[in-house]
């Protein structure tokens, strides 16, 4: 009998060890398809693009933003031929360009100006667009943090390295050449300079090489590698080397423009582009109450393989990366509605890429369907390594306006694509974008010149929760701050005017720029008690003038040191602190607290005295001296919960027992009580110490404007606050709100060789 008993145990023990094992499992497989949150996006793009709001303004116009070579780059005239034979010329002068791409913030990143000559541009470019990106994920940098974000850029040419070695030779090169030359710079440098330890690489399969950096960003998040990633690709046209090489091997068009499926193509026109995404794990983007502008669901990556040429495309292959990536994404065939193609526009490439992609996403697909098929090379020119990366920014601005853009130049379509058979068509004018079974969900496809090929399958943001507020404060403190006060002033006009635009609320904004934001050493807190006021001191600030509302100032290296100063028996604490007591967790707990401490020291409860119909008892000294205490303590935890924690502490009359309970001398309970009675109390000043920053701790004090005029002036001096923690008890929306006003000086190699004819 105890035999079988034993066995029943031991069968039990299994049956909870197999269990376990299938949760661990279950968390693993969820782990590893976790959908990936698209939390920010910046780039340049040509035609004048600097942010993802003109990007989307460009497509809606179907703006075609290529144009002749800039001067600054060769001379065009010079090695133009028409002929793709003729050697050591380009059959065109046309693509798509940047502009500025001299120009840079050398300060804003503490480079000096001698490193910044030498840095690739295309490092340089990424610095200031990842910056700007994370700055609309709302996340702030801080490099002493360390954090665990992960940095892939896809990268492919190093034009400003040629260059260099054009001008000067083996004798120019010194111990800055590695930003000139290396392209592994680029994310180490953005590493190092923002504080990062996460994975920092360059990746470069050719054209494929920013949506393979999204491959890897989305598996390091799975894999717990990283908290956040960027994801980026880079690509400037400098010298014309590239140029020559693809025009003789004929894969650049006579008209420098991207015909994709069109009977026209010949070939493709080279552009410029820079953008990077701020990639999170949804569940981790959602916790921090990020703004998901789009979701990765899956992604894939392979090789052509054996092909009929190493530089020619692999249909097969294509359609094996399309099947994968759909897989990983749990996502089938017919519920894709848009594929945002490679679509270089080359005779050859159009054609294979379309039937590959029609041969898996026609899976499924019972006639009400439909699938359209686009690309922004049509707009931009063919930006090269930065391809997949601007191709996903289309997608997400797309799904976030419920339109497809308009493709351009498809006048008559390819007739090597079956067109009939498939269940395909192109945009060729702006068009609703319908969700198929529900949902938006796109392909995007990127493919290198040397056999690399990825895909990856997105799906529209959730809809955001509901933000619900019973009440708001009656003051808002907006804190901005910058490298230097040309800056400052800069960065005031850019709020003031998207204040002016958007129907965001005070509250929100403030909150964003405060808690989403890194903080420099020049400063600016503006108090309002709505978006107009603060527009109007913003604009105050902007002219350079002082007024009423707005603080300026410089902080210094550290964070000053702050003391708290607790008030005297002047006070009187009638109805103080009443809005904090409806709207603050920590200042109604630090009273509830007190209203505990005195239950039978005191025949009425604390807050009916303070708040209810007992009021008429604050005349009495032991409840006026007793309120007065239960304020004073409820502020002094406010602060500290704020981050402000204070090196000194002074008291005066009930002032004194108060410090001496923040001090840890007393509990509070016995604060209180001696408070109550009166007593003196012996060797508990702590004094103020030489250059702290005061923090009047009294009723009067208890008040919104009072303590957002305290905030303002705190700021400016350099004070540390826990902004977050600040509107914590309030739920707030991160806004999309104006990025750093960047100020660029031009920073170029001191010699520059000029093209060879």
């Amino acid at each position: 009998m105890s035999e079988e008993i034993n066995y029943r145990q031991l069968l039990q023990q299994q049956l909870v060890k197999i269990r376990k094992l299938e949760t661990r499992l279950e968390q693993a497989e969820a782990a590893r398809r976790e959908p990936i949150a698209i939390v920010g996006m910046a780039c340049r793009l040509p035609g004048g693009v600097e942010s993802p709001e003109d990007f989307w303004d460009l497509q809606v116009k179907g703006v075609d933003a290529t144009g002749e070579v800039p001067p600054d780059r060769w001379d065009a005239e010079a090695l133009y031929d028409p002929d793709p034979q003729a050697p050591g010329k380009i059959r065109t002068r046309r693509g798509g360009f940047l502009k500025d791409v001299d120009r840079f913030d050398a300060r804003f990143f503490g480079i000096s100006p001698r490193e910044a000559e030498s840095m690739d541009p295309q490092q340089r470019l990424v610095l200031e667009v990842a910056w700007e990106a994370l700055e609309r994920a709302g996340y702030a940098v801080v490099r002493s943090r360390r954090d665990r974000v992960g940095v892939f850029v896809g990268v492919m040419n190093n034009d400003y390295g040629q260059l260099a070695l054009n001008a000067e030779g083996l004798a120019g090169i010194d111990p800055y050449f590695i930003g000139a030359r290396a392209n592994c710079a680029i994310s180490g440098r953005l590493s190092y300079l923002f504080g990062f330890q996460g994975p920092s690489v360059v990746l470069d399969s050719a054209c494929a090489s920013s949506l393979v950096a999204v491959h890897l960003a989305s598996q390091s998040l799975r894999n717990g590698e990283c908290s956040m990633a960027l994801a980026a690709g880079v690509n400037l046209i400098l010298s014309p080397e590239a140029s020559v090489y693809l025009s003789c091997s004929g894969a650049l068009s006579p008209d420098g423009r991207c015909k994709s499926f069109d009977a026209s193509a010949d070939g493709y026109g080279r552009a410029e582009a820079c953008g990077v995404l701020v990639l999170e794990r949804l569940s981790d983007a959602r916790a921090r109450g990020a703004n998901i502008l789009a979701v990765i669901r899956g992604s894939a990556v392979g090789h052509d393989g054996p092909s009929s040429s190493f530089t020619v495309p692999n249909g097969v292959a294509q359609q094996a990366v399309i099947r994968q990536a759909l897989q990983n994404a749990g996502v089938s065939p017919a519920e894709v509605s848009y594929l945002e193609a490679h679509g270089t526009g080359t005779a050859m490439g159009d054609p294979i890429e379309a039937e590959a992609m029609w041969s898996v996403l026609k899976e499924g697909r019972k006639g009400g369907e439909s699938l359209w098929m686009g690309s922004v090379k049509t707009n931009i020119g063919y930006p090269e390594a930065a391809s997949g990366v601007v191709g996903m920014m289309k997608v997400v601005l797309a799904m976030r306006h419920k339109q497809l853009p308009a493709h351009l130049h498809l006048k008559k379509p390819n007739p090597h694509i079956d067109w009939k058979g498939m269940g395909v068509r192109v945009p060729v004018e702006q068009t609703a974008w319908e969700p198929t079974q529900g949902r938006r969900i796109a392909g995007v496809t990127s493919y290198g010149r040397t056999g690399t090929l990825a895909h990856v399958v997105m799906e529209e943001a959730p809809p955001p929760a509901e933000v619900k507020r019973d009440k708001e404060r009656s003051e808002h403190v907006l804190v901005l701050s910058a490298r230097s006060e040309e800056a400052l002033r800069a960065q005031a006009g850019r709020y003031a005017r998207f204040l002016a635009t958007n129907d965001a609320e005070a509250g929100d904004v403030c909150f964003t720029a405060a808690a989403g934001r890194a903080h420099f050493e020049h400063r600016l807190a503006v108090v309002g008690g709505g978006t107009q006021q603060l527009r109007e001191r913003l604009l105050t600030a902007e002219a350079g003038r002082e007024g009423e509302g707005l603080w300026l100032g410089r902080a210094g290296s550290s964070s000053p040191t702050v003391a708290f100063v607790f008030g005297g028996e002047g006070e009187r604490a009638t109805d103080s602190g009443r809005a904090l007591y409806e709207t603050q967790p920590v200042f109604r707990e630090a009273l509830e607290q007190c209203g505990e401490a005195l239950k039978g020291v005191l025949e009425k409860p604390l807050v009916q005295v303070l708040y209810g119909a007992e009021s008429a008892l604050l005349k009495e000294e032991a409840y006026g001296r007793v309120a007065v205490f239960a304020v004073e303590w409820a502020l002094a935890r406010l602060w500290r919960a704020w981050g402000v924690v204070p090196r000194s502490v002074v008291g005066q009359g009930v002032g004194e027992y108060v410090a001496a309970v923040d001090l840890g001398v007393l509990s509070l309970e016995e604060g209180l009580r001696l408070a109550v009675r009166k007593l003196p109390l012996v060797g508990t000043r702590s004094g103020l110490g030489e250059g702290d920053e005061v923090i009047p701790i009294q009723p009067s004090e208890a008040d919104w404007t009072r303590l957002t005029k305290t905030l303002g002036t705190l700021y400016v001096k350099g004070v540390e606050v826990d902004w977050a923690a600040l509107d914590a008890p309030s739920p707030r929306r991160r806004v999309l709100l104006p990025t750093y006003p960047f100020q660029r000086q031009r920073y170029w190699l001191s010699r520059r060789a000029e093209p060879r004819p």
